[in-house]
């Protein structure tokens, strides 16, 4: 998931988005309230989602997902990347689909809130699977 708030681009992974909804097209994604993507898209109200695939890189779920934007610049160095008509980033490198969205609703669930967004935006970016939790857990997460 990706947003920007005074200029500041920042993205995370999430692991579930769902379609919730059909004519307008609206998307459910969940955010740990800790975390820095909730609260920008809490202050500006839009996001955009990249569908990763399953021959993504690990490398790019520790990027997005195991450091916080609060203490790196997660696009500062990154490839791969273009901004849809919204003005946020989606990634274009094993990805399938890019969504934006704009809120329209939130909701508080103690540990995460749960935006649902109308899309404004979507593109087929590629082949390839969806990476799912699944996925992630049999085939790309590194093994102890």
């Amino acid at each position: 998931m990706l947003t920007a708030k005074d200029e500041k681009d920042n993205g995370c992974i999430v692991n579930t988005v769902v379609q919730v909804g059909a004519n307008p097209t609206r998307l459910a994604i969940s955010c740990q309230m800790g975390n820095l993507t909730r609260e920008i898209i809490e202050a500006t109200g839009a996001f955009n989602v990249s569908v990763l695939t399953e021959d993504v890189p690990f490398e790019t779920i520790r990027h997005f997902g195991m450091q916080s934007g609060r203490d790196v610049d997660k696009f500062a160095d990154f490839p791969g990347v273009k901004r849809s008509c919204n003005g946020l980033y989606y990634l274009t490198e094993n990805v399938n689909a890019m969504f934006s969205a704009q809120v329209k609703h939130k909701i508080d669930l103690g540990s995460h809130m749960l935006f649902i967004g109308e899309v404004t935006e979507s593109k087929a970016l590629g082949k390839g699977a969806p990476c799912t939790y699944a996925h992630y857990h049999k085939a790309i997460k590194p093994k102890r």
